[in-house]
């Protein structure tokens, strides 16, 4: 018996074991279009799936399960990939710090936002500045 903490938990659970089973419209896709614009627009900001899905007009359900189908990730998968990307864009840009990079990317603490880079691009920061 599978027990979920939330219900994030078991919608995770239920779209990786059949995300086929999601039916979206063109106005479902629209509106998981906004979503996606609404956390493109600033990555440091820590939105909840409620608060997107009601920013959106749309299901938590549909959102978390549409989002996947549609962009082949989670809402907090893609979200983490930008705020990264965005923290790989200021490291090459810019000469902000690493605590400053991490504010604007949506790591409260430094370390949070180091662990996380060095999970995806297999070295730290301030390794990848200094080889830039």
């Amino acid at each position: 018996m599978l027990l979920f903490q939330n219900t994030e938990q078991y919608y995770l659970f239920a779209v990786y074991h059949d995300p086929q089973k999601v039916t979206l419209t063109d106005t479902d896709r629209e509106l998981l279009s906004e979503a996606k614009k609404l956390i493109d627009k600033d990555v440091s900001i820590h939105y909840t799936i409620t608060e997107i899905a009601r920013h959106v007009g749309v299901s938590e359900s549909k959102l978390t399960k549409g989002f996947r189908v549609i962009y082949k990730a989670g809402l907090f998968e893609y979200l983490e990939n930008m705020r990264l990307d965005k923290g790989r864009e200021l490291l090459e840009t810019t000469h902000k710090s690493l605590k400053q990079i991490s504010a604007c990317t949506g790591y409260r603490h430094p370390n949070n936002f180091i662990t996380a880079f060095k999970k995806k691009y297999g070295t730290t920061p301030g390794k990848w500045k200094v080889a830039r």
